[in-house]
């Protein structure tokens, strides 16, 4: 695909880790050219989104990658709600005691630089994937005028369609961790967003097993596998999970196979509550179509075809074909 080129923008747990497996196999096979990794702080510091965005490149044998080191808190400051599990652990990955640091360094530049050069080295022509609290595409575009006009698409995974809640009552994480940020990338887009919202992903609705993606998937040589595999073993039996939730994961699937895994989205205005006693970080959309679309919501996905890309996504033996 030429002049498809992407950035990840994410808070690296698991699930963001999976994403971005997905992006090196389709830059490996030239599907799309991978530019970098811009890391903000959400499921867990900055620095230990960078530290895990490393780890998982040198695991993968994809130092080329740069990663760089954005945003260190939401523009205003959120209080964590106070029954929020804490899910990926303090360190993102579980806190494994075996887990060996990277001898991989990130770039010296900010996120928020990074994604603005990267636009403007190849203009109309960026595809941007957020899978963490939006606060590094917000400052950047605060800071920079012109960046919507030089972006090609921009696909996050966040917010929520039928005010469903996974940090709150009626909010889904990332949108809450930076209801500000998420308001200003909504209300200042010059394009259609493409959003992946919370209810998609819920587990009643899309059900991969957890046996499968340990014993199946999970049974691959590649090392970044065989860590996130312990990763994932700490994570979900600490919550009693039967079922494998890799929403960061599915965003990028959505994206790298538009028309064999979407299976439904539709148009809607939408904004971010930001006052709501009960409601701060909802995402509201416009059910009485009074103003212009803005986003396009992922509604339904496709289970099996998801299971052969994350297969394809590491050469494991038991892929068919896509």
């Amino acid at each position: 695909m030429s002049n498809n080129f992407v950035v990840l923008d994410c808070d690296t747990g698991s699930d963001d880790a999976w994403a971005l497996l997905f992006l090196l196999k389709a830059d490996r096979v030239k599907k799309v050219k991978l530019l970098g990794v811009t890391c903000v702080n959400g499921n867990t510091t900055v620095e230990n989104a960078v530290e895990n965005t490393l780890k998982i490149l040198e695991l993968s044998n994809r130092s080329d990658i740069p990663v760089y080191k954005g945003s260190t808190s939401p523009l205003i400051p959120t209080p964590r709600a106070p029954d929020f599990p804490d899910f990926h652990g303090s360190d993102g990955f579980g806190c494994l005691p075996s887990k060996q640091k990277t001898v991989l360094s990130p770039k010296g530049e900010s996120s928020v630089q990074a994604l603005y050069e990267f636009a403007c080295q190849y203009p109309k022509q960026v595809s941007y994937l957020l899978v963490g609290p939006l606060t590094n595409f917000a400052l950047c575009l605060k800071v920079y005028q012109d960046f919507y006009n030089k972006v090609k698409d921009v696909f996050i995974m966040g917010g929520n369609s039928k005010g469903m809640g996974n940090t709150t009552k009626s909010a889904e994480f990332n949108f809450y961790s930076d209801p500000e940020a998420a308001h200003i990338v909504l209300s200042e887009s010059r394009l259609t967003i493409n959003i992946l919202p919370w209810e998609t992903c819920l587990l009643d609705t899309f059900m991969i097993s957890l046996d499968w993606r340990l014993n199946v998937l999970g049974s691959h040589e590649h090392k970044a596998v065989q860590l996130l595999n312990d990763v994932e073993k700490v994570q979900y039996s600490k919550f009693n999970i039967a079922d494998w939730t890799v929403c960061d994961a599915f965003l990028a699937a959505a994206f790298l196979f538009p028309e064999k895994f979407v299976i439904k989205d539709s148009f809607w205005n939408a904004t971010v509550e930001l006052h709501g006693g009960l409601t701060r970080g909802q995402m509201v959309l416009d059910h009485l179509r009074k103003d212009e679309t803005n986003v396009r919501i992922i509604e339904k996905l496709n289970l099996e075809f998801f299971k052969q890309i994350a297969l394809w996504s590491v050469d494991h033996e038991d892929f068919i074909e896509l």
